[in-house]
Protein backbone atom coordinates (compact mmCIF):
# COMPACT_ATOMS: atom_id res chain seq x y z
CA UNK A 1 0.00 0.00 0.00
CA UNK A 2 1.48 3.37 -1.03
CA UNK A 3 1.47 6.38 1.27
CA UNK A 4 -1.18 7.98 -0.92
CA UNK A 5 -3.46 4.97 -0.50
CA UNK A 6 -2.99 4.69 3.28
CA UNK A 7 -6.13 5.09 5.45
CA UNK A 8 -4.92 8.41 6.87
CA UNK A 9 -4.28 9.86 3.39
CA UNK A 10 -7.68 8.65 2.19
CA UNK A 11 -9.42 10.24 5.17
CA UNK A 12 -7.46 13.46 4.76
CA UNK A 13 -8.53 13.75 1.12
CA UNK A 14 -12.13 13.03 2.11
CA UNK A 15 -12.30 15.83 4.66
CA UNK A 16 -10.02 18.20 2.75
CA UNK A 17 -13.10 20.06 1.56
CA UNK A 18 -14.53 21.63 4.69
CA UNK A 19 -18.10 21.19 3.54
CA UNK A 20 -17.74 17.41 3.60
CA UNK A 21 -16.57 17.47 7.19
CA UNK A 22 -19.46 19.79 8.02
CA UNK A 23 -21.94 17.41 6.42
CA UNK A 24 -20.58 14.52 8.49
CA UNK A 25 -21.23 16.37 11.74
CA UNK A 26 -24.71 17.55 10.75
CA UNK A 27 -25.65 14.07 9.49
CA UNK A 28 -24.43 12.50 12.73
CA UNK A 29 -26.56 14.90 14.78
CA UNK A 30 -29.66 14.26 12.67
CA UNK A 31 -29.15 10.49 12.92
CA UNK A 32 -28.74 10.71 16.69
CA UNK A 33 -31.95 12.67 17.18
CA UNK A 34 -33.82 10.44 14.72
CA UNK A 35 -32.71 7.16 16.32
CA UNK A 36 -33.62 8.42 19.79
CA UNK A 37 -36.98 9.85 18.74
CA UNK A 38 -38.28 7.09 16.50
CA UNK A 39 -36.30 4.08 17.70
CA UNK A 40 -35.93 4.90 21.41
CA UNK A 41 -32.21 4.19 21.05
CA UNK A 42 -29.83 5.04 23.87
CA UNK A 43 -26.25 3.80 23.86
CA UNK A 44 -23.82 4.18 26.74
CA UNK A 45 -21.15 1.62 27.54
CA UNK A 46 -17.40 1.34 27.99
CA UNK A 47 -16.78 1.44 24.23
CA UNK A 48 -18.80 4.61 23.65
CA UNK A 49 -17.11 6.23 26.64
CA UNK A 50 -13.68 5.44 25.21
CA UNK A 51 -14.67 6.73 21.76
CA UNK A 52 -16.00 9.92 23.34
CA UNK A 53 -12.80 10.53 25.28
CA UNK A 54 -10.69 9.97 22.14
CA UNK A 55 -12.87 12.45 20.24
CA UNK A 56 -12.73 15.03 23.03
CA UNK A 57 -8.98 14.67 23.52
CA UNK A 58 -8.20 14.76 19.80
CA UNK A 59 -10.56 17.62 19.07
CA UNK A 60 -9.25 19.89 21.82
CA UNK A 61 -5.67 18.98 20.93
CA UNK A 62 -6.42 20.32 17.43
CA UNK A 63 -8.08 23.43 18.90
CA UNK A 64 -4.96 24.09 20.97
CA UNK A 65 -2.75 23.68 17.90
CA UNK A 66 -4.95 26.02 15.86
CA UNK A 67 -5.13 28.72 18.50
CA UNK A 68 -1.38 28.54 19.03
CA UNK A 69 -0.82 29.07 15.29
CA UNK A 70 -3.13 32.07 15.32
CA UNK A 71 -1.26 33.62 18.24
CA UNK A 72 2.09 32.92 16.59
CA UNK A 73 0.94 34.54 13.35
CA UNK A 74 -0.17 37.67 15.20
CA UNK A 75 -3.82 37.34 14.16
CA UNK A 76 -4.98 36.99 17.75
CA UNK A 77 -3.52 40.08 19.28
CA UNK A 78 -4.52 43.60 20.18
CA UNK A 79 -8.12 44.55 19.51
CA UNK A 80 -9.10 41.18 18.04
CA UNK A 81 -8.05 39.33 21.19
CA UNK A 82 -9.64 41.78 23.61
CA UNK A 83 -12.84 41.95 21.58
CA UNK A 84 -13.02 38.15 21.68
CA UNK A 85 -12.49 38.12 25.45
CA UNK A 86 -15.24 40.70 25.95
CA UNK A 87 -17.64 38.90 23.60
CA UNK A 88 -16.97 35.52 25.22
CA UNK A 89 -17.47 36.97 28.72
CA UNK A 90 -20.81 38.55 27.85
CA UNK A 91 -21.74 35.44 25.86
CA UNK A 92 -21.34 33.39 29.04
CA UNK A 93 -22.80 35.84 31.56
CA UNK A 94 -26.12 36.59 29.82
CA UNK A 95 -27.15 32.97 29.12
CA UNK A 96 -26.21 31.97 32.67
CA UNK A 97 -28.22 34.85 34.19
CA UNK A 98 -31.28 34.18 32.02
CA UNK A 99 -31.24 30.46 32.81
CA UNK A 100 -30.56 30.79 36.56
CA UNK A 101 -33.28 33.41 36.98
CA UNK A 102 -36.00 31.20 35.45
CA UNK A 103 -35.01 27.59 36.12
CA UNK A 104 -36.31 25.59 39.13
CA UNK A 105 -33.99 25.64 42.12
CA UNK A 106 -33.16 21.95 41.70
CA UNK A 107 -32.06 22.53 38.10
CA UNK A 108 -30.09 25.75 38.48
CA UNK A 109 -26.70 24.04 38.30
CA UNK A 110 -27.60 23.44 34.65
CA UNK A 111 -26.51 27.03 33.91
CA UNK A 112 -23.12 25.54 33.08
CA UNK A 113 -24.69 23.84 30.04
CA UNK A 114 -25.95 27.06 28.44
CA UNK A 115 -22.68 29.02 28.40
CA UNK A 116 -20.49 26.92 26.09
CA UNK A 117 -20.28 26.73 22.29
CA UNK A 118 -19.91 23.61 20.18
CA UNK A 119 -16.89 24.70 18.14
CA UNK A 120 -17.45 22.09 15.45
CA UNK A 121 -21.05 23.05 14.70
CA UNK A 122 -20.29 26.75 15.02
CA UNK A 123 -17.63 26.26 12.35
CA UNK A 124 -20.19 24.45 10.18
CA UNK A 125 -22.45 27.50 10.39
CA UNK A 126 -19.56 29.73 9.37
CA UNK A 127 -18.84 27.51 6.37
CA UNK A 128 -22.44 27.18 5.18
CA UNK A 129 -23.03 30.88 5.78
CA UNK A 130 -20.05 31.81 3.62
CA UNK A 131 -18.34 33.96 6.26
CA UNK A 132 -14.82 35.23 5.63
CA UNK A 133 -11.75 33.61 7.14
CA UNK A 134 -11.29 36.62 9.42
CA UNK A 135 -14.77 36.17 10.89
CA UNK A 136 -14.20 32.41 11.28
CA UNK A 137 -11.01 33.12 13.23
CA UNK A 138 -12.90 35.57 15.44
CA UNK A 139 -15.59 32.94 16.09
CA UNK A 140 -12.99 30.27 16.88
CA UNK A 141 -11.39 32.55 19.47
CA UNK A 142 -14.73 33.42 21.10
CA UNK A 143 -15.81 29.76 21.09
CA UNK A 144 -12.56 28.50 22.62
CA UNK A 145 -12.61 31.18 25.31
CA UNK A 146 -16.19 30.52 26.39
CA UNK A 147 -15.62 26.75 26.23
CA UNK A 148 -12.66 27.19 28.54
CA UNK A 149 -14.81 29.32 30.80
CA UNK A 150 -17.52 26.68 30.74
CA UNK A 151 -15.04 23.96 31.60
CA UNK A 152 -13.72 26.00 34.51
CA UNK A 153 -17.33 26.44 35.62
CA UNK A 154 -17.76 22.66 35.53
CA UNK A 155 -14.85 22.36 37.94
CA UNK A 156 -16.45 24.81 40.37
CA UNK A 157 -19.94 23.30 40.29
CA UNK A 158 -19.13 19.59 40.01
CA UNK A 159 -17.47 17.27 42.47
CA UNK A 160 -14.17 18.28 43.99
CA UNK A 161 -11.19 17.13 41.92
CA UNK A 162 -8.60 14.68 43.17
CA UNK A 163 -5.74 17.10 43.72
CA UNK A 164 -2.97 14.51 43.41
CA UNK A 165 -4.05 13.45 39.90
CA UNK A 166 -4.61 17.08 38.91
CA UNK A 167 -1.11 17.98 40.09
CA UNK A 168 0.30 15.08 38.08
CA UNK A 169 -1.52 16.30 34.96
CA UNK A 170 -0.12 19.81 35.41
CA UNK A 171 3.37 18.37 35.96
CA UNK A 172 3.18 16.25 32.79
CA UNK A 173 2.13 19.29 30.72
CA UNK A 174 4.97 21.36 32.20
CA UNK A 175 7.60 18.67 31.57
CA UNK A 176 6.29 18.06 28.05
CA UNK A 177 6.28 21.79 27.21
CA UNK A 178 9.92 22.09 28.26
CA UNK A 179 11.22 18.80 26.84
CA UNK A 180 9.63 19.08 23.39
CA UNK A 181 11.59 22.26 22.71
CA UNK A 182 14.81 21.33 24.47
CA UNK A 183 15.15 17.93 22.79
CA UNK A 184 13.32 18.75 19.54
CA UNK A 185 10.81 15.94 20.09
CA UNK A 186 8.21 15.03 17.49
CA UNK A 187 4.66 13.91 16.77
CA UNK A 188 4.72 10.77 18.93
CA UNK A 189 5.60 12.87 21.99
CA UNK A 190 2.62 15.19 21.45
CA UNK A 191 0.15 12.35 20.97
CA UNK A 192 1.53 10.31 23.89
CA UNK A 193 1.45 13.37 26.17
CA UNK A 194 -2.17 14.01 25.19
CA UNK A 195 -3.13 10.43 26.08
CA UNK A 196 -1.39 10.62 29.45
CA UNK A 197 -2.82 14.04 30.35
CA UNK A 198 -6.36 13.04 29.32
CA UNK A 199 -6.11 9.90 31.48
CA UNK A 200 -4.84 11.91 34.46
CA UNK A 201 -7.59 14.51 34.08
CA UNK A 202 -10.20 11.75 34.08
CA UNK A 203 -8.67 10.21 37.20
CA UNK A 204 -8.80 13.65 38.79
CA UNK A 205 -12.54 13.74 38.09
CA UNK A 206 -12.24 16.62 35.63
CA UNK A 207 -13.22 17.02 32.01
CA UNK A 208 -10.16 16.11 29.88
CA UNK A 209 -10.50 18.83 27.27
CA UNK A 210 -8.54 21.45 29.22
CA UNK A 211 -5.58 19.09 29.43
CA UNK A 212 -5.68 18.18 25.73
CA UNK A 213 -5.98 21.86 24.83
CA UNK A 214 -2.92 22.68 26.96
CA UNK A 215 -0.83 20.00 25.19
CA UNK A 216 -1.80 21.37 21.77
CA UNK A 217 -1.21 24.98 22.76
CA UNK A 218 2.30 24.18 24.03
CA UNK A 219 3.41 22.42 20.82
CA UNK A 220 6.13 24.32 18.91
CA UNK A 221 4.74 26.11 15.89
CA UNK A 222 7.94 27.19 14.11
CA UNK A 223 10.66 25.03 12.55
CA UNK A 224 12.95 26.77 10.00
CA UNK A 225 14.12 23.51 8.38
CA UNK A 226 10.91 21.47 8.02
CA UNK A 227 7.19 21.56 8.86
CA UNK A 228 6.76 22.29 12.56
CA UNK A 229 5.63 19.69 15.10
CA UNK A 230 2.31 21.51 15.29
CA UNK A 231 1.75 21.17 11.55
CA UNK A 232 2.79 17.51 11.50
CA UNK A 233 0.52 16.60 14.42
CA UNK A 234 -2.39 18.36 12.73
CA UNK A 235 -1.76 16.41 9.52
CA UNK A 236 -1.69 13.08 11.36
CA UNK A 237 -4.55 13.62 13.82
CA UNK A 238 -7.04 15.78 11.93
CA UNK A 239 -8.33 13.23 9.38
CA UNK A 240 -9.14 10.63 12.04
CA UNK A 241 -10.88 13.09 14.37
CA UNK A 242 -12.81 14.93 11.65
CA UNK A 243 -13.90 11.89 9.63
CA UNK A 244 -14.50 9.27 12.32
CA UNK A 245 -14.28 10.13 16.00
CA UNK A 246 -16.01 13.52 16.02
CA UNK A 247 -19.07 12.35 14.01
CA UNK A 248 -19.34 9.29 16.28
CA UNK A 249 -19.11 11.56 19.32
CA UNK A 250 -21.83 13.86 17.97
CA UNK A 251 -24.08 10.87 17.22
CA UNK A 252 -23.68 9.41 20.71
CA UNK A 253 -24.41 12.71 22.44
CA UNK A 254 -27.43 13.63 20.32
CA UNK A 255 -29.38 10.48 21.17
CA UNK A 256 -32.00 12.71 22.76
CA UNK A 257 -35.67 12.20 21.78
CA UNK A 258 -37.77 15.09 20.50
CA UNK A 259 -40.58 14.67 23.03
CA UNK A 260 -42.08 16.64 25.91
CA UNK A 261 -40.30 15.63 29.14
CA UNK A 262 -42.38 13.80 31.71
CA UNK A 263 -43.03 15.27 35.18
CA UNK A 264 -41.28 18.55 34.29
CA UNK A 265 -42.82 21.78 33.05
CA UNK A 266 -42.02 22.51 29.43
CA UNK A 267 -41.11 26.02 30.58
CA UNK A 268 -37.64 24.65 31.47
CA UNK A 269 -37.20 23.64 27.82
CA UNK A 270 -38.01 27.14 26.60
CA UNK A 271 -35.98 28.77 29.37
CA UNK A 272 -32.99 26.84 28.04
CA UNK A 273 -33.75 27.86 24.45
CA UNK A 274 -34.11 31.56 25.31
CA UNK A 275 -31.03 31.55 27.54
CA UNK A 276 -28.83 30.09 24.81
CA UNK A 277 -30.14 31.86 21.71
CA UNK A 278 -30.99 35.27 23.14
CA UNK A 279 -28.09 35.26 25.59
CA UNK A 280 -25.48 34.40 22.97
CA UNK A 281 -26.82 36.69 20.25
CA UNK A 282 -27.08 39.67 22.61
CA UNK A 283 -23.90 38.87 24.53
CA UNK A 284 -21.51 37.89 21.75
CA UNK A 285 -23.20 39.70 18.88
CA UNK A 286 -23.87 42.84 20.91
CA UNK A 287 -20.21 43.29 21.88
CA UNK A 288 -19.04 42.69 18.31
CA UNK A 289 -21.62 45.13 16.90
CA UNK A 290 -20.29 47.86 19.19
CA UNK A 291 -16.76 47.14 17.98
CA UNK A 292 -17.65 46.27 14.37
CA UNK A 293 -16.17 49.41 12.81
CA UNK A 294 -12.85 48.97 14.58
CA UNK A 295 -12.80 45.24 13.76
CA UNK A 296 -13.75 46.00 10.15
CA UNK A 297 -16.66 43.56 10.14
CA UNK A 298 -20.32 44.17 9.28
CA UNK A 299 -23.30 44.14 11.63
CA UNK A 300 -24.65 40.99 9.99
CA UNK A 301 -21.27 39.27 10.49
CA UNK A 302 -21.35 40.27 14.16
CA UNK A 303 -24.85 38.83 14.54
CA UNK A 304 -23.76 35.73 12.63
CA UNK A 305 -20.94 35.08 15.11
CA UNK A 306 -23.45 35.46 17.96
CA UNK A 307 -25.84 32.99 16.31
CA UNK A 308 -23.04 30.51 15.61
CA UNK A 309 -21.93 30.76 19.25
CA UNK A 310 -25.46 29.67 20.24
CA UNK A 311 -24.87 26.28 18.60
CA UNK A 312 -24.32 24.49 21.90
CA UNK A 313 -25.09 20.80 21.32
CA UNK A 314 -22.35 18.38 22.38
CA UNK A 315 -20.41 20.62 24.75
CA UNK A 316 -23.66 21.74 26.39
CA UNK A 317 -24.94 18.18 26.73
CA UNK A 318 -21.68 17.28 28.47
CA UNK A 319 -22.48 20.07 30.91
CA UNK A 320 -25.98 18.71 31.46
CA UNK A 321 -24.69 15.23 32.26
CA UNK A 322 -22.13 16.66 34.68
CA UNK A 323 -24.48 18.95 36.63
CA UNK A 324 -28.03 17.59 36.50
CA UNK A 325 -28.48 14.31 38.32
CA UNK A 326 -32.28 14.32 37.97
CA UNK A 327 -33.16 12.59 34.67
CA UNK A 328 -36.31 14.71 34.31
CA UNK A 329 -34.39 17.97 34.29
CA UNK A 330 -31.64 16.46 32.18
CA UNK A 331 -34.10 15.52 29.41
CA UNK A 332 -35.79 18.94 29.47
CA UNK A 333 -32.55 20.92 29.28
CA UNK A 334 -31.12 18.57 26.64
CA UNK A 335 -34.21 19.06 24.48
CA UNK A 336 -33.86 22.82 24.89
CA UNK A 337 -30.24 22.58 23.77
CA UNK A 338 -31.26 20.70 20.60
CA UNK A 339 -33.95 23.27 19.75
CA UNK A 340 -31.61 26.19 20.46
CA UNK A 341 -28.90 24.67 18.26
CA UNK A 342 -31.38 24.21 15.39
CA UNK A 343 -32.52 27.83 15.69
CA UNK A 344 -28.90 29.03 15.88
CA UNK A 345 -28.06 27.01 12.79
CA UNK A 346 -30.82 28.61 10.71
CA UNK A 347 -30.20 32.15 11.98
CA UNK A 348 -26.42 31.90 11.63
CA UNK A 349 -26.48 30.60 8.06
CA UNK A 350 -29.12 33.21 7.20
CA UNK A 351 -26.97 36.02 8.60
CA UNK A 352 -24.04 34.77 6.53
CA UNK A 353 -26.05 34.63 3.33
CA UNK A 354 -27.37 38.12 4.03
CA UNK A 355 -23.79 39.32 4.36
CA UNK A 356 -22.84 37.67 1.06
CA UNK A 357 -25.81 39.18 -0.75
CA UNK A 358 -24.81 42.62 0.47
CA UNK A 359 -21.33 42.10 -0.94
CA UNK A 360 -19.59 42.10 2.46
CA UNK A 361 -18.08 38.67 1.97
CA UNK A 362 -14.54 39.09 0.73
CA UNK A 363 -14.10 35.49 -0.45
CA UNK A 364 -11.02 34.80 1.63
Amino acid sequence: MTERDSPARFLERFVAVEMRAACLIVAAALLGVGFATFGNVHVENDLTNVLSEIAIGGFFLLVGLELRREFASGVLSGLTLWASVAAATMGMALPALIYASRAPAAARDGWVAVVATDIALATVIMILGGFSRKVRTLLLTVAVLDDLGGLIALVTTGKRPELLWLALAVAVVAIYASAIRQFNLGVVTVIASTVVVVALMLRAGLHPSLGAFAVGFCAPNVDPEKPSVSERVHERVHPWIAAIFLPVFVFIHTLVPIAAPSDVSTSLVWTTVVAIVLGKVLGVGGVLIMLSRRLNISVSESVGVGCAAAAALTVAIIGVAATLDDARYEQAVSLGILIATAIAFVLGVGAGRLTSNKGDFDGT
